[in-house]
């Protein structure tokens, strides 16, 4: 059964009936909005922000608890209290700056961690694994390396993890962690070394209680986990909502976003042929084969699409929910253009490449607005993506 659930999702997106739609250089200044990605990202002119919850709920804003005091409601206090630590980008750096939280392994530490989103399991520094004197097994993860060779990675178990909290810690169940180093281990000269990544397998821990996150104010998205990688996808389409919509996972990693030319086609951006693209900005990253490749980038704006709209009678879908009328898309940015090997990998089936259109949605835009992401239930892989309107 594995990719059903994609296939299903991209199968309603890429239908016929699209066709009917009527068509009525510098990247954007970021927005002085609070961002919540499973954790409180407060305005911007704050000192640091406070984690409060990797899936199951974000933390309230003062607006939300002087609503809920005055109705009544009695707000879940959060198992975590936790400064967030942004790691500065280079000079020229591309996008937004990550996001990392301080860890201890086995009372030792604290160390720095990033957070990705678009990691679906933790990353661990040769140097940690060598102070914490953690012994390599028999298991080892394959992956691409640069020039298209094939490198094999330690899988460890990271027993004794906790995040360091602003009371107490919060102690994390047996993590398996891949041992390799990354580009971000030496990115701040301020939190040099990053000693690692807590990817997707944390992200499933709750740190308030399921469905106590409050999303009063903001717009929900429907969302759904891809295949088994774990990410969660949504669908997106430009502000006017005349392009068919195309599936972009959250990425949280990644400082921008980026598509592939078949999403760039479906958006409505030039061919890759076109000369436009010959002066923009370009970002490097690697190709499928492992080879640097330069992307261009492009200014362009996006929005979302709800769920289907099935015609009652036929059961054939006619088109897809709109936002609400309070929802503003997110503001423009550059974003990247090229078919990188994740598209194809991640969403693909594991015997068959993905050469659907596909879109990353990286910092660039997850970091403009409060955003709560929440988990779902055991036995469905649909999730919930909670939006500020503007």
């Amino acid at each position: 059964m594995r990719n059903v659930l994609l296939r299903s999702f991209l199968a309603v997106m890429w239908c016929p009936w699209a066709l009917t739609f009527v068509t009525h250089n510098v990247m954007a200044p970021p927005r002085q909005h609070s961002t919540e990605l499973h954790w409180e990202l407060p305005r911007r002119d704050f000192q640091h922000g406070l984690l409060s919850g990797i899936v199951g709920a974000g933390a309230l804003s003062s607006g939300q608890k002087r609503a809920e005091a005055a109705s009544g409601i009695t707000s879940t206090k959060p198992l975590a209290d936790v400064k967030m630590v942004r790691l500065k980008l280079p000079q020229g750096g591309f996008g937004r700056e990550y996001v990392a939280l301080k860890l201890k392994v086995k009372g030792s530490g604290p160390y720095d961690f990033m957070v990705d989103s678009g990691l679906t399991l933790e990353m661990i520094t040769p140097h940690l694994q060598k102070m914490l004197g953690i012994h390599e097994g028999k298991n080892r993860l394959s992956g691409l390396a640069a020039g298209g060779s094939t490198v094999s990675n330690a899988l460890v178990p990271l027993t004794g993890a906790a995040i360091a909290g602003e009371n107490e810690d919060l102690a994390l169940p047996q993590l398996i962690a891949a041992v390799t180093s990354f580009p971000q281990e030496h990115i701040d000269p301020n939190h040099d070394p990053v000693e690692g990544m807590l990817g997707m397998e944390v992200s499933r821990l709750r740190f308030y209680k399921p469905g106590t996150a409050d999303t009063t104010g903001l717009v929900e998205i429907p969302a759904v986990v891809i295949n088994e990688s774990l990410l969660i996808g949504i669908r997106i389409s430009t502000p006017e909502g005349n392009t068919q919509p195309i599936i972009g996972f959250l990425d949280c990693g990644s400082t921008f976003s980026c598509i592939n030319w078949k999403a760039a086609e479906a958006l409505g951006l030039p061919p890759k042929t076109d000369p436009s693209y010959r002066n923009s900005p370009a970002v490097q990253a690697l190709g499928i084969d492992g080879r640097p490749l330069l992307l261009p980038t492009v200014k362009k704006q996006i929005s979302f699409v709800g769920d289907p709209i099935v015609d009652p009678k036929s059961g054939k879908p006619t088109g897809f929910e709109k936002p609400p009328s309070n929802w503003k898309a997110w503001d423009p940015v550059q974003v990247a253009v090229g078919d990188i090997p994740v598209f194809s990998q991640i969403l693909g089936d594991g015997v068959t490449p993905y050469q659907g259109p596909a879109a990353l949605i990286g910092l660039d835009i997850l970091s403009q607005r409060r955003l709560i992401l929440e988990a779902g239930t055991d036995n469905s892989r649909a999730r919930k993506v909670a939006v500020s309107p503007n």
